[in-house]
């Protein structure tokens, strides 16, 4: 399928120049909070979101087209009610998680400004980032390809995958070599070999959900809001409160984080059909 084939080798070419250029930025301005490893994968993520400038002139695309269609105040209007949303669907989840002894809260329960800030900031960067490249280039680009249908598959498949890409074991900071970028992202990718297929699915489940709601706004506002809403509630979640893998239902969560799991997965799925049945019906 030309749109895998392509985003295989966008993943690929991104990988390799970080591993070329991690090396001689941390030499630059490298230190021992940021470890080697967060060295590669920020500039992995970073050049699969620069990349997206010369894709989008080489394809004759735009971030209008890719999903950024809508006057400033009505992309905010539809952004913080897709956050609102957010947090009532993946709230429901954490009450049952909470309900079903699968995570405790935390004593003492210490939820401060700072928190909520920290949570928030890092939801809505996530968000942007991950729907601009997700449910933007890369659903707009394979829908043009091949189909929608196919677009929300193939779309959905990357997203939920490239969270397992990530490095399993620490490079020694003081042997480093300008092969020890390269050493990383094969490190990364051979992590996959560990991934769970509760966490995978749940995540794939996300995407499905995600790219839907993509079709039905024919815009990105409301897909960042969702996101970055449940950004926010898992990290606060996981601050807040701790797993109890001695519960009867801890198979319900996965490995992944502690909330995203089969639970969600059904969740969202269920939701996601709904999606589909509304938007079929008004077709």
């Amino acid at each position: 399928m030309k749109a895998s084939v392509f985003f295989i080798v966008y993943f690929l070419a991104a990988s390799i120049l970080a591993a070329l250029i991690a090396f001689p930025l941390f030499q630059l301005v490298g230190t021992d909070i940021f470890k080697f490893e967060r060295w590669v994968t920020r500039s992995a993520l970073l050049l699969l979101i620069l990349g997206l400038i010369p894709c989008l002139k080489y394809f004759n695309l735009s971030f209008k087209t890719i999903g950024f269609n809508e006057a400033f105040f009505t992309f905010l209007r539809n952004l913080s009610r897709g956050f609102v949303f957010g947090l009532v669907i993946l709230g429901a989840v954490v009450i049952a998680l909470l309900f079903l002894d699968i995570r405790t809260l935390s004593s003492p329960f210490d939820l401060t400004v700072k928190l909520l800030l920290k949570a928030l900031l890092s939801g809505i960067v996530v968000a942007l980032l991950e729907e601009t490249l997700f449910r933007g280039f890369f659903f707009k680009l394979t829908e043009r390809w091949h189909n929608a249908f196919t677009a929300i598959f193939v779309s959905s498949f990357f997203y939920a995958i490239l969270h397992f890409i990530k490095p399993i074991a620490h490079i020694d900071a003081n042997n480093l070599s300008f092969l020890s970028g390269f050493e990383v992202i094969f490190n990364a990718f051979s992590s996959l070999s560990e991934l769970f297929a509760d966490d995978f699915f749940a995540l794939y489940a996300v995407g499905i959900f995600l790219a839907l709601v993509r079709i039905k706004t024919n815009s990105l506002s409301t897909c960042i809001g969702l996101h970055a809403s449940w950004v926010f509630l898992i990290k606060i979640t996981k601050e807040l409160s701790d797993e109890n893998n001695q519960s009867t239902f801890a198979w319900l969560t996965g490995q992944y984080d502690g909330v995203i799991g089969i639970l969600a997965c059904g969740w969202l799925l269920l939701l996601s059909v709904l999606i589909s049945t509304n938007k079929t019906s008004k077709t």
